[in-house]
């Protein structure tokens, strides 16, 4: 297990991110799936303007996912 393949999601986007609708880019900023039609943002409480601090050793395991999660 390595600390940094990992954060804290509220129940909602951690669902949304374990099932590839939601990730992250390296600067941080989301990166939403067009599955998800923008009229559900709201009801699914997406900021699309929402940023997260990675730190760097994080970002091979956002790039992972981004890569071969998202749907």
């Amino acid at each position: 297990m390595d600390v940094d393949n990992g954060m804290l999601l509220c129940p909602t986007h951690d669902a949304l991110f374990d099932k590839g609708f939601i990730s992250f880019n390296d600067d941080g900023s989301i990166y939403i799936s067009n599955k998800i039609d923008k009229r559900e943002y709201e009801l699914l409480n997406i900021n699309k303007d929402i940023k997260l601090n990675f730190k760097r050793e994080q970002l091979p395991y956002i790039k992972w996912h981004r890569e071969n999660e998202v749907q």
